[in-house]
């Protein structure tokens, strides 16, 4: 979980940091009166002017700080920046004290929901994922403790920040796992363990479950692979008469070799993070358990194989009968997440959900079209496109809106089935999303392919190389402005 200890005060007079940071807006103001004695503010203004630091968002000036602190900073809050760009002041005030090794930061000069996201920034930007270090490469970096100076009327706030940025945490370290560990088994007993938690019902099909039920599609992809393959459903309810029941799935392939269309060598490294779909629905299911939104009932579906390479695998050619009955050709083994996807989005339906969301780590075409930092978002639904885009906007999470071209659905008829998995490569991204549309009815629905964003090469901000837990935020964000 989260590195972070957080603390809140209302005076900075209560705490002992080794860093005190002061947010200030842009354009700073070298006359701003600030919590420190005159001789300590006096040779921090002066190295502000020495290095010409103006508050631009994510900027820092920092002075040993004599009897105040040991250290004093400055962090730029940037012009007019609404309350969610300050997830990028707690990130810089982590970095800063990271770079002068202080174990204690405290941060000065926000409130309300400013601080809620001060506070996420800081948290997600402490996170690292040690679970299989050892010796020293095993201690984290500092801060260990993160302290926000703020009313007694931020507190809500503050908790709210803490209880999401530790969801994403959590979906981190799900993502994060090695393939050895996070098995379809294994992300199902963590299903569990949130369901013990938070008083969820949990369902858990095993492969006789779902062969005697008829996920065919599911088994397919998870036939090469000696691990069985799992459906993981969990439901909340809140309280009170439910208005909106929304189901969420999440592709959990926890290992994708490929299959017989094997990825390339250097193409299968980080393949154990093809899961990131499900490490979303699942971390969402963690934050939905701990803010207990009323009024609502949601659906945490995940579909969770290994796709291997074996004398047992599944092969080219084969055609497989889905859930609701519809049958598939393969002609792409590597297309498999939309195959367990399939299956999974008919069982939804089954619930009559008002909604369908689907998560995916899906396509190497959406990062083309979109990079690495940008989600891709199809819909059949006009409106519920837009509710999902100031989600997003909300949430700080990067969502932009594709076509359902429908002239590409040609494609991917068979001549031995109902439709073939696969369409044509230009427009890779779209007929994976129409075939997905296929399983989903008339149901509002709207599938986010995430392979972009859910796994990062690089750290920046306050994400961390690997796995992100992109989409957590979002989702929360949109269940909770659904909330009656």
């Amino acid at each position: 979980m989260a590195i972070l200890t957080l603390q809140h005060f209302t005076a900075l007079s209560e705490q002992n940091a080794d860093l005190v940071a002061v947010a200030v807006a842009k354009p700073f103001d070298a006359a701003l009166a600030l919590p420190f004695s005159a001789e300590t503010s006096a040779r921090l203004v002066a190295e502000a002017k020495r290095v010409e630091f103006d508050g631009a968002l994510g900027s820092s000036v920092a002075v040993s700080g004599g009897p105040d602190a040991p250290w004093v900073a400055l962090i730029g809050a940037g012009s007019d920046s609404p309350a969610k760009a300050f997830r990028r002041v707690g990130c810089k005030v982590v970095k800063v004290a990271r770079e002068l090794k202080a174990k204690h930061a405290a941060l000065v000069g926000t409130d309300g929901e400013s601080a809620r996201f001060a506070t996420e920034g800081a948290i997600l930007t402490s996170y690292q994922f040690l679970n299989h270090r050892t010796g020293a490469a095993a201690k984290p970096a500092e801060p260990s403790i993160f302290s926000i100076i703020a009313s007694e009327s931020a507190a809500a706030h503050l908790v709210l920040g803490r209880e999401l940025a530790e969801s994403v945490v959590f979906a981190r370290d799900l993502a994060n796992e090695h393939p050895g560990k996070c098995t379809p088994s294994w992300l199902g007993e963590k299903a569990e363990e949130i369901a013990a938690r938070y008083g969820f019902e949990a369902v858990i099909k095993g492969d006789r479950e779902l062969e005697l039920e008829g996920f065919r599609l599911i088994l397919a992809v998870g036939r090469g692979s000696h691990e069985p393959s799992r459906l993981i459903h969990l439901t909340y309810r809140g309280e009170g008469p439910i208005e909106r029941r929304i189901a969420l799935v999440g592709k959990g392939v926890t290992f994708d070799s490929g299959g017989y269309s094997l990825k390339p060598g250097d193409s299968i490294v980080g393949m154990h993070l093809d899961m990131g779909g499900a490490a979303a629905v699942l971390g969402t299911a963690e934050a939905i358990g701990r803010l207990r939104p009323k009024g609502i009932e949601v659906h945490f579906i995940v579909p969770s194989a290994e796709n291997m390479v074996s004398g047992n695998a599944y092969r080219l050619n084969e055609v497989f009968t889905s859930y609701d009955g519809q049958t598939v050709e393969i002609l792409n083994t590597d297309a498999e997440g939309r195959l367990i996807l399939a299956d999974a989005l008919a069982y939804a339906r089954t619930f009559e959900p008002d909604v369908i969301i689907d998560l995916a780590t899906l396509t190497g075409a959406c990062v083309v079209a979109l990079g690495l930092e940008t989600a891709g978002l199809f819909s059949n639904t006009d409106a519920f496109a837009d509710e999902l885009l100031a989600a997003a906007d909300g949430a700080d999470e990067a969502l932009w809106r594709l076509p359902l071209a429908e002239r590409l659905e040609e494609a991917l008829k068979s001549d031995v089935a109902d439709l073939k998995n696969v369409g044509p490569r230009w427009g890779g991204a779209i007929s994976a999303a129409l075939f997905l549309k296929r399983f989903v009815g008339t149901t509002k629905w709207a599938h986010i392919d995430l392979a972009g964003p859910a796994m990062a090469e690089r750290e920046w901000e306050y994400i961390n190389k690997g796995g992100t837990g992109f989409g957590v935020a979002l989702l929360t964000e949109y269940l909770t402005r659904s909330e009656p």
